[in-house]
């Protein structure tokens, strides 16, 4: 019973970390978003898919669209351990993709420019460094 009143206190944090997901409430919690827009990133199937991304507090989550009505993942920043830009496809030019590790496994993410990639990877890094 204890466990379960723990896990419960835990999902309430979370759902009140990601705020609301109905488009037409508006969220007290939208000013802790540290940083948020749209990312490429490879599901399941090897496809890259895009996604709305949020960055609030200890928690990265993406959601289906803008729109925040479908949670597709979230993550515990403190979880992730290492975030970096991978080479540019073709030299002289500037990297939009990214990879973040969590553990033994590495994620690939994509920037729309080679701006929103390095913001990215700063802001997640910065987050990361002050904890």
């Amino acid at each position: 019973r204890k466990s379960m009143d723990i896990a419960g206190r835990l999902v309430q944090k979370l759902l009140l970390l990601l705020g609301s997901r109905d488009p037409t409430e508006q969220s007290p919690e939208e000013e802790y978003v540290t940083k948020c827009g749209h990312l490429w990133r490879i599901d399941s199937n090897g496809k890259w898919v895009k996604r709305w991304f949020e960055l609030r507090e200890d928690v990265l989550a993406s959601y289906k669209a803008e729109d925040r009505t479908k949670l597709k993942n979230a993550i515990k920043v403190s979880k992730i351990t290492k975030i970096e830009l991978s080479p540019p496809a073709r030299e002289g030019e500037r990297p939009t993709h990214f990879v973040m590790t969590c553990g033994t496994s590495d994620y690939p993410f994509r920037g729309e420019t080679p701006e929103d990639a390095a913001a990215w990877v700063t802001t997640i890094d910065k987050r990361l460094r002050a904890q």
